[in-house]
């Protein structure tokens, strides 16, 4: 219950969210090298990555992830969709960039009361493809891509796009272009817009999930 509450005030997503993402096996919580960490993998667990749960940077003397807030397990695909087997049975995904993407599209299915017809998918990094392995998960679909709005964010929602359609997936992209953080920062991602202006989420958002 103490993780759970201490990821929801992280990230600002309900504490429901992160328990339906533990529920559905995407979500999980350990200790790492003394350190409380959140973490994202899937049932096929061939991807598996690390958050420290205060939000801070892994150790900077640790050569190869010091310095870093996510941690990609030894051995782990990188590119392995997490979330692809899971959505077998759906009839839409959430196409996502990154682990605190992932809370918060639980979080905003949630809200709308989607839970039985969106499943949340996410690639961690924008630099990977969909590998050729879980497309046939995704196959026919309709998926909305939350690409994150920078430059990398949309080269690999157009890569991802072209790669979907050919496995005849309907899809279309949520844009955060012209929305602002209750702090006055661009929302750059699904995450940030969990910060959003109460104002502002009503006046320039009917509906988020497909």
């Amino acid at each position: 219950a103490a993780d759970i509450e201490a990821l929801s005030v992280l990230r600002n997503v309900c504490p429901k969210a992160i328990r339906s993402a533990l529920d559905a096996g995407l979500l999980f919580f350990c200790k790492q090298s003394g350190h409380h960490a959140w973490g994202v993998t899937d049932c096929t667990r061939q991807n598996v990555q690390l958050r420290r749960l205060d939000g801070e940077v892994w150790p900077t003397e640790w050569n190869a992830i010091g310095g870093r807030k996510a941690w990609t397990l030894k051995h782990s695909r990188a590119a392995w969709p997490l979330g692809a087997k899971e959505a077998d049975s759906f009839p839409k995904v959430a196409l996502l960039e990154g682990g605190p993407d992932l809370l918060a599209a639980f979080h905003f299915i949630h809200l709308e009361g989607k839970a039985d017809t969106v499943a949340p998918v996410t690639i961690l990094g924008a630099g990977n493809d969909i590998p050729p392995k879980a497309l046939p998960h995704l196959e026919g679909k309709q998926v909305r891509i939350f690409g994150h709005d920078d430059k990398e964010g949309q080269h690999a929602l157009q890569r991802w796009a072209h790669q979907l359609m050919d496995e005849g997936a309907t899809v279309d992209a949520f844009s955060f272009s012209g929305l602002h953080q209750a702090n006055g920062n661009p929302v750059v991602d699904l995450n940030d817009l969990c910060n959003i202006y109460p104002d502002d989420f009503e006046n320039n958002l009917q509906e988020i999930m497909p």
